[in-house]
């Protein structure tokens, strides 16, 4: 794309959204012609659920990397599609905890055909690539979790502007009293 060789890497974050975009695109298209009932989005937390287990909302953000916020919003959307209930944990009754219901099973079950054809795909795409995306990601998540973008291009332009300072020899300027 010539926007991209114009940019080059200063646009890696539209890039990679596009990308996404891309990919969560396809994947609505494979949910449909598998006849399955899921948005993209809801994906990490279904399949954190589809262990049977049933787990706090904190929980889910935590292992899936998102907000609390997001996954109360999908935990509600897959609700309203009778996917996942929202219980009194029995242990603790001041926490809610999340699970599948009988159609959110019977939904994983019916999606391991589905899960074994998308992973069959992707490892064709990584045959076919110079380069494996998903070790790339994985340093570059690692690396960004040591210092993150922002603090790579702080150092970069302070490394930059040094270039610039020019140190000099302190000459003091002494004025006698009667000069002033």
């Amino acid at each position: 794309m010539e926007f991209f060789n114009q940019t080059g890497k200063m646009a890696i974050g539209s890039r990679l959204r596009m990308l996404t975009d891309k990919i969560t695109e396809d994947a609505s298209h494979i949910y449909q012609s598998y006849g399955t009932d899921l948005k993209p989005k809801w994906f990490p937390v279904f399949f954190i659920l589809s262990s049977g287990e049933t787990k706090t909302i904190t929980s889910i953000a935590k292992e899936i990397g998102h907000s609390h916020p997001s996954v109360s919003n999908i935990i509600r959307e897959m609700a309203a599609c009778k996917l996942v209930q929202e219980k009194k944990d029995k242990a603790d009754g001041r926490r809610n905890v999340v699970g599948l219901t009988a159609k959110g099973k019977r939904l994983a079950e019916e999606m391991k055909e589905q899960y074994a054809d998308v992973t069959a795909a992707i490892e064709n795409i990584n045959k076919q690539t110079r380069h494996d995306l998903w070790s790339a990601i994985e340093e570059w998540e690692f690396l960004l979790s040591q210092k993150s973008l922002y603090q790579r291009v702080l150092d970069e332009k302070k490394a930059r502007e040094s270039k610039y300072v020019e140190i000099v020899e302190y000459t003091p300027n002494i004025r006698k009293l009667s000069e002033v």
